[in-house]
């Protein structure tokens, strides 16, 4: 299974060898069920909007506590606004070019995370996906379907649950690899049911906890999309060429027998170097140090908008093999 862009987790649904060691109709069955929730959680009409998520972030130093706010005004433009701690960030799209102020930093690990698990969820199968059974019981105090199904990559394999509400067709739970995620307090907007609260855990430790409220903007002010007085401008690019890579060691393999994907979120300079590196997403922290000065050694062409070379951000995957 894998992370889709624009923060949604989405898997195309075809069938291939593995569907030989399963029940045809449970998994028609499974497919309907999620295809419902995808249904379930997709607005029929999209209202200027503004949404925010109050959200609480649990981390080695501790809890931190946060709000991300989105601002759609359609045909005018978007803002953004990140708060955690001390970092601070407003991004305003409007036609032609993008404001930023505040932090020049780029986003914490707690913010990408949220990004990437809000609004909500959207999940179907894939060809890795075994589906075993569907089983009817109570979940968050609410009559479930819970579909139990094995990932299977490679010699990789996964024990997961994904449960809907019997009644809307909401998605409540999931357990996928060692993440897992509760969502529930459903509220309707736009013809849909949208999250009111979604907790997410990897490796049995919490990482997220958030509080959503999304609503429409009847008429919505023009100073909502002024940019703030010390943003800088950017200029949307009419030309793109995104950046290549030219040297991306990796770390020397161990003796050992297993093998670790250590994921750093930085930005490309204009000169094809990689700088203000993170750690993204880490199972191993012993290796985090190792992996952020790995892509501090990478090199790449720069992203080129309008024929000029210009910073962006990206995530990396450093591979550790045998350690």
């Amino acid at each position: 299974m894998k992370w889709a862009p624009v923060f949604v987790l989405v898997f195309s649904v075809f069938c291939s060898l593995t569907c030989k060691a399963q029940d045809a109709q449970v998994r028609a069955e499974a497919v309907r069920l999620l295809e419902r929730a995808t249904a379930a959680s997709t607005p029929w009409s999209s209202p200027n909007s503004e949404r925010v998520d109050a959200f609480r972030a649990f981390n080695d130093s501790g809890v931190e506590e946060g709000t991300f706010t989105h601002v759609v005004i359609h045909g005018t433009g978007a803002r953004d606004e990140f708060n955690l701690g001390s970092f601070h960030k407003v991004i305003v799209h409007t036609e032609g070019s993008t404001a930023i102020a505040g932090s020049q930093h780029i986003l914490p690990a707690e913010l990408l995370l949220l990004l990437r698990i809000t609004p909500t969820y959207f999940v179907r199968f894939d060809h890795e996906d075994v589906i075993h059974s569907i089983d009817d019981r109570e979940v968050n105090a609410r009559s479930a379907h819970c579909i139990e199904f094995d990932t299977i990559a490679g010699e990789k394999s996964d024990s997961n649950e994904l449960c809907v509400d019997a009644g809307n067709g909401s998605l409540l739970t999931g357990k996928l690899g060692d993440h897992s995620f509760e969502m529930g307090g459903y509220f309707p907007f736009g013809g849909a049911l949208m999250p009111g609260t979604i907790r997410y855990w990897q490796n049995g430790r919490e990482k997220l906890e958030i509080t959503q409220t999304i609503i429409a903007l009847e008429n919505p002010s023009p100073n909502l999309l002024v940019a703030p007085p010390d943003a800088k401008i950017l200029t949307r690019c009419k030309t793109l060429r995104r950046p290549f890579g030219v040297s991306m060691p990796q770390p020397k393999p161990g003796n050992g027998g297993g093998e670790v994907d250590i994921v750093v979120r930085g930005v490309i300079d204009p000169n094809g170097r990689v700088s203000d590196t993170l750690i993204q997403n880490s199972d191993r922290p012993d290796l985090n140090a190792e992996a952020l000065q790995t892509v501090q050694q990478w090199v790449f062409t720069p992203r080129m908008c309008n024929g000029t070379p210009n910073p962006t951000e990206a995530s990396f995957t450093v591979h550790f093999q045998g350690r």
